[in-house]
């Protein structure tokens, strides 16, 4: 179960210079607080939200939100609020997305550039991944390799989507009958996007 959520963080307290509490009337007294919002998942911060605070007299202790505070303290409120800069690490769950999507972008680029050199030079006991023409998904083995074919074991399962094709890609689930693939039939599943990917140990 993922946990979404929203939490806090301190910015910055300070005196508010010039103002007046209109509760108890005593100058100087007053100090804004400013709180950032931030989105969580597992409480991890992903992004932040909206700033948020008050004000508070350390003499009489009034805390004032910004729609109680009288219009010239709200201005000031307003002008210190923007001034006020939140936390980096409110940001860490967007910068481990992007390392995510830039380490998932990395592995893809390899994983074809790993495809496009095991096709070049098939070896025994490459597993090559394809869509059968029901639209599953299945795998076959090289067993043995000549100049003009290949002689595969074919997985005798298939599944229905191409990101668990490792669920059936057991030792147990080739059978010891081979039957050769020549290198063209193989180039034209490649050309049409049957041919997904080759895995080697």
């Amino acid at each position: 179960m993922i946990i979404f959520g929203s939490g806090s963080a301190h910015i910055k307290t300070a005196t508010a210079k010039n103002a007046t509490c209109e509760n108890c009337g005593n100058q100087d007294t007053l100090s804004f607080s400013i709180y950032r919002k931030h989105a969580h998942i597992f409480w991890i911060p992903i992004f932040p939200l909206n700033k948020t605070g008050a004000s508070q007299c350390s003499h009489c202790q009034q805390v004032l939100k910004p729609k109680q505070m009288p219009d010239n303290l709200k201005r000031k409120y307003e002008d210190f609020k923007s001034d006020a800069k939140g936390p980096i690490w409110q940001f860490v769950g967007l910068f481990l997305i992007a390392c995510l999507i830039g380490f998932a972008g990395y592995s893809s680029g390899q994983d074809k550039e790993n495809t496009a050199k095991y096709f070049a030079e098939p070896a025994i006991g490459d597993i090559y991944e394809y869509r059968i023409e029901t639209g599953s998904y299945s795998t076959m083995k090289v067993m043995e390799v000549t100049e003009d074919s290949l002689y595969m074991s074919f997985n005798d399962y298939e599944i229905s989507k191409s990101s668990r094709i490792y669920k059936i890609d057991k030792e147990e689930n080739y059978p010891e009958e081979t039957y050769g693939v020549s290198r063209q039939d193989l180039q034209a599943m490649k050309a049409d996007g049957d041919l997904l990917e080759i895995q080697r140990d």
